[in-house]
């Protein structure tokens, strides 16, 4: 029997109000979106919402740091910038109990890889460090750069992966996650060769208890089970400052040995400081380009500095810390190798 047309219109209203209710939501959860992305990079200019698909609503109790979370908002957006070409990719923003905007972050787009970020370092060697390298000395040893042999593709990870961070600990024989802005869960590592485990025996030694700083995409689990899957690993470290780690307007940070040196790179200019030098050479840059399969930023005033990341992942030859990013830095006829870490707070390129 078919429902009378006062039915069926009550019908299709019950189920468009939740619709329009989580449109509103995303829009208001763009705008702030949009407000924090502009104090952090000036040179975005809008978020906007895309309506396909539609924003998915998941209600819960919970806290972030200090502040209670009611549900999150996960919605499909664009972020345009003044400069450079727009970005899409998925943004998750948590709410309070009046569903207000307390945080607006952005998990990263998975076009252009299915898989994780291919391995480079401690399974052959570690991504070389030169002292006085010239031209040809440094295309020798990026032909000579550690590659694994062909491996089976990994799977591709979970559309519902999210970004954390946070510290991971072994506690007999049970793994503990504490993310930087929240309580502690039960964590599982489903990484591909127990990556994940095995990163945390090399860097703490074995020693049980001792905390590993680490950046994953791991998925909720609720219920009985309730903690983190992690299923990819993109940043593993002892020794560094960790959730207390200041970006504030830096997109990347990057830095390696023999000599010590240190990159910095903003939306409008890089600095380039190597222990010794005479001074931290801060230059303009014109926004990243696209090169091979990487990111390239070149000096816009004339001077010789050329920057090259590349998602590939980096073992630090001193501290053992893994990063997801290698970095090439040409500046005064010199080549300065190492690993770069990404801004958490901005989308990943």
């Amino acid at each position: 029997m078919r429902p009378s047309l006062p039915t069926a219109l009550a019908l299709l209203c019950s189920i468009a109000a939740p619709a329009f209710a989580r449109s509103d939501l995303a829009q208001q959860c763009t705008a702030f979106g949009e407000s924090q992305y502009r104090q952090l990079d000036p040179s975005v200019d809008r978020v906007t919402a895309i309506d396909h698909p539609p924003p998915a609503l998941e209600r819960f109790d919970g806290k972030a740091g200090s502040q209670p979370v009611a549900a999150a908002l996960t919605l499909r957006g664009r972020l345009t910038y003044r400069n450079r070409a727009p970005l899409e990719t998925q943004f998750v923003c948590l709410l309070d109990r009046g569903e207000r905007p307390l945080f607006f972050y952005a998990l990263p787009a998975l076009a252009t890889r299915a898989a994780p970020t291919p391995p480079v370092g401690r399974g052959a060697a570690p991504v070389p460090q030169l002292q006085n390298p010239t031209a040809r000395q440094s295309q020798a040893t990026m032909a000579l750069a550690p590659q694994l042999p062909t491996q089976a593709a990994d799977p591709a990870r979970p559309v519902n992966a999210t970004r954390l961070r946070g510290l991971v600990r072994d506690l007999g024989g049970r793994l503990q996650f504490m993310p930087c802005d929240g309580a502690p869960l039960a964590l599982e590592d489903r990484t591909r060769g127990q990556d994940l485990m095995r990163a945390l025996r090399e860097l703490t030694a074995g020693q049980e208890g001792r905390p590993m700083f680490v950046e994953v995409y791991g998925v909720r689990e609720t219920g009985i089970n309730t903690g983190i899957g992690v299923v990819e690993l993109r940043r593993a470290a002892v020794e560094t400052a960790g959730c207390r780690e200041r970006f504030d307007q830096r997109e990347w940070i990057a830095t390696g040995n023999e000599p010590s040196w240190r990159l910095e790179v903003t939306s409008r200019d890089m600095a380039m400081s190597v222990l010794g030098g005479l001074s931290t050479q801060r230059v303009p840059h014109g926004g990243p380009q696209k090169s091979g399969g990487g990111l390239e930023y070149a000096s816009a005033d004339g001077s010789d500095l050329l920057v090259t990341i590349d998602e590939r992942r980096c073992i630090d030859n001193q501290s053992g810390s893994l990063f997801a990013y290698v970095v090439e830095v040409r500046s005064e006829g010199r080549t300065y190798q190492g690993c770069a870490a990404h801004n958490p707070a901005m989308p990943a390129p």
